[in-house]
Parts: structure tokens; sequence; C-alpha cells
């Protein structure tokens, strides 16, 4: 299981998260499921380049809004279920 910090967020779309040896981003994903009023959270390592810019907060922003809008590019990337602590 993957233990993360949260180290910045934006309400409604995403979290960012450290763990030990990687980065995250949960990304919420509203109607995910076709005709349902479902939202979704997911959750995705950063590879290299997202890392050097993850202080950059408008960076984020569109990188939650590039996954939101092609969530099957990012699958490859996408990780489980990731346990917060403080």
């Amino acid at each position: 299981m993957i233990e993360a910090n949260i180290v910045k967020r934006r309400a409604g779309d995403f979290v960012l998260m450290q763990s030990d040896q990687n980065w995250y981003i949960g990304v919420l994903i509203p109607n995910f499921y076709a005709n349902s009023h479902f939202d979704v959270s997911k959750n995705f390592i950063l590879i290299e380049h997202d890392i050097e810019s993850k202080d950059d907060f408008d960076y984020l922003i569109k990188l939650a809004e590039t996954i939101r809008k092609n969530v099957a590019e990012f699958s490859n990337r996408e990780v489980g279920f990731i346990k917060l602590i403080k």
C-alpha cells in the first residue's frame, strides 16, 4: 500500500501527494461513468517533468485538466489506493 502526505490541493480539482519514493496527483473526475452523476477520484504517479513543475500551481491545474480529458492516455500511470498520512 502506498502512503503519502498531501502537499498541495485545490478543492474539487486535485491533490498533490508525496510518498517516501514518489510524487502523485489525485484527480477528481466528475461523471466518470456514462449516464451517471458519480464523481471518481483517480491517482496517478508523476513523471520527471511533472515533478520538476510541482511548485507551479497553474501547471498542476492544467495537468489535472489534461488527465480529466484524457484518462485513457494516463492509464499506464494510474495507481491504486493511496493512504494519506499526517
